[in-house]
């Protein structure tokens, strides 16, 4: 009996894959079916599209220069008795991006005060993150390699609310401000004007002062929402809801700046149509905007609803949830 539920079950799922090769929308009423699936072709799709676009599987996320940021060095030392910028610098290793860095990416220089606050800020961050039930045994036990392997797919970025733009003036850090300063993420601007020119979220700052932890790998969303998605990456941690985070238009693209400049290294570029909480109105309708990231551009696309996964268009709908506590007052 077992054998012949088994052989039902794989026959649904080549078949289901057949449909989804010949670009045939067939309804896939079984959703553990359905989630299996996706994530059962998710890995050859991406191995595809980074071969149809000219590239070694594997190289796409990476841009050439890319130098690792210098990682500690010497004896294993005991963890709980460094400071807590030490403590970053052994689990995050090449991924740590120090505030003085973001200063530089910035083109800002803080004031002493407000230097000190944003990075007892992320002291406080680093404590309540080995305070978590999944890194506290580890922490214990002083397991710094459990602790790399926990948040291996992870990165502390600081958001921040003003640049300096390509003129040398502070600005706010919005999408307009960021795009000219740092073109290089952009496609060259068109003689016409780009639909999201003229919406509000492009002139909006990135909410902050405040520090956050970016899951660089996406979760995807083609059979569950994104607040299921959500409310299960915070289950994971042990947290409540309140605790993870989808990232608004700005937010995305931000972090993707200061990821790609502090690390030379595109870590959230993938074949993926990544959902935001932006919206914006079309006459009576509301619209959801997300980012395509392809090795180094990104782009910005406006839709009703989620986007779905095609074989014409194989990007998959996702989104790279953030973790943050609660700021104190």
């Amino acid at each position: 009996m077992t054998e012949n539920v088994e052989s039902m079950e794989t026959e649904d799922l080549v078949q289901a894959i057949l449909d989804l090769e010949h670009d045939r929308e067939v309804q896939v009423e079984d959703t553990d079916l359905a989630q299996e699936l996706s994530d059962h072709v998710k890995e050859y799709v991406d191995e595809l599209v980074q071969l149809r676009a000219g590239e070694s599987v594997g190289e796409g996320r990476k841009r050439k220069g890319h130098k690792n940021v210098e990682v500690p060095e010497g004896p294993v030392p005991e963890l709980m008795a460094l400071p807590p910028g030490e403590q970053a610098r052994w689990i995050f290793m090449e991924r740590y991006i120090s505030l003085e860095k973001h200063e530089d990416i910035l083109g800002i220089n803080l004031q002493p005060e407000a230097f000190a606050e944003f990075q007892e800020s992320f002291d406080r961050l680093i404590k309540d993150l080995l305070l978590l039930p999944r890194s506290l045994e580890a922490a214990g036990k002083n397991d710094i390699t459990g602790l790399q392997k926990l948040f291996a797919s992870y990165v502390p970025i600081f958001r921040y609310n003003e640049i300096t733009d390509d003129h040398g003036v502070l600005a706010e850090s919005s999408v307009a401000n960021l795009r000219q300063a740092y073109p290089s993420y952009f496609y060259k601007r068109r003689k016409k004007t780009n639909w999201f020119e003229a919406q509000q979220f492009y002139t909006e700052p990135v909410p902050g002062p405040r520090w956050v932890l970016c899951e660089t790998e996406y979760h995807n969303c083609t059979h569950r929402r994104p607040y299921h998605k959500l409310d299960k990456f915070a289950r994971d941690w042990d947290l409540p809801p309140e605790f993870a985070h989808q990232k608004s238009i700005v937010e995305d693209i931000y972090d993707r700046i200061i990821v790609g400049e502090a690390l030379a290294e595109d870590l959230f570029a993938g074949g993926t149509n990544n959902m935001t909480t932006t919206q914006y109105r079309v006459r009576k309708s509301r619209r959801l905007v997300f980012t395509v990231q392809r090795v180094h551009k990104i782009t910005l696309h406006g839709k009703r609803g989620i986007p779905h996964w095609r074989a014409s268009r194989r990007l998959w709908p996702a989104l790279h949830p953030t973790l943050a506590f609660p700021e104190t007052p």
